[in-house]
């Protein structure tokens, strides 16, 4: 036989009516059986939800992604809407690349990101057509598909593009097309296309984006100023080093953004970096 202290039904805050009288029942044998049984549920209840959070956060926090160093979450947290503005896809198991000098990851599908996406706390992305895939974009239209409304993407293009699939590529999500100009060995676009292609995107609200080097983006400067479209550099506009900013170059990338149709892109600093990137603990 045991007790059990039963209360009034009450909404003060020590759970006892303001007066009321508490009082004891006597319990049988049969409800001594029942509470037993509650309270090891409960209990067992709690335990497998704590150790259920827990796996949660050992695989969202501890687990290793492809072509990512480290495993725990950045110590600035992302905020709200936060956006991964250049991130590539390789998928070849699912969409075979071409034939290219330049070698590409080969584990860096949409499954992937979606593990770095939840361990860095981004919830919106930029999907940039790799030159790997030269101009078949169907890696990135599936990633934009597979990613959902907050994906966008950006093609590679050649002027032989019809304008039916301008808008196909538009429906899918696609907002700018890429010139990646800066080795010739790996470039699957000329420099020729790019106010052709500009006039006809212009249209549909595109941007037209420019991984370029330093000293193209001089050779370029009045093409560039004459460009119908909102422009957008890849990786810092990849200032030459040692002279970064005070290379000509800068000078005629602020003018741009001065105008209020140019943007840079915070991404791939190591890229242009002679020590190489961090090492982050």
């Amino acid at each position: 036989m045991i007790s059990e202290y039963v209360a009034p039904e009450t909404d003060s805050l020590d759970g006892q009516a303001p007066g009321a009288p508490s009082f004891v029942r006597v319990l049988g044998q049969r409800e001594i059986n029942m509470i037993a049984r509650r309270t090891f549920i409960k209990r067992a209840s709690m335990m497998a939800i704590a150790g259920t959070a827990s796996a949660i956060g050992r695989q969202s926090h501890g687990q290793q992604v492809s072509n990512s160093a480290g495993t725990e979450p950045p110590k600035l947290k992302a905020p709200e809407g936060a956006c991964d503005c250049h991130m590539h896809i390789y998928d070849p198991a699912r969409f075979p690349m071409p034939p290219s000098p330049r070698v590409a990851p080969s584990n860096a599908t949409v499954s992937d990101y979606r593990l770095l996406q939840k361990r860095i706390g981004t919830t919106r992305v930029v999907v940039v057509q790799p030159r790997n895939y030269a101009i078949d974009n169907r890696v990135t239209v599936d990633a934009i598909a597979r990613l959902g409304p907050n994906a966008r993407g950006v093609a590679v293009l050649h002027p032989t593009v019809t304008d039916a699939e301008l808008k196909a590529l538009h429906a899918a999500g696609v907002r700018g097309i890429r010139f990646t100009l800066g080795d010739p060995a790996t470039a699957v676009v000329k420099v020729d296309m790019i106010e052709p292609l500009a006039k006809r995107v212009a249209e549909l609200g595109w941007h037209v984006q420019f991984n370029v080097e330093g000293a193209q983006i001089i050779e370029l400067a009045n093409l560039l100023r004459r460009l119908p479209t909102q422009l957008v550099f890849d990786h810092l506009a990849n200032p030459p080093l040692p002279a970064g900013i005070e290379h000509p170059s800068h000078s005629i990338v602020r003018g741009l953004i001065d105008k209020g149709r140019t943007w840079v892109k915070l991404s791939g600093a190591y890229s242009n970096s002679k020590i190489g990137p961090p090492s982050y603990p």
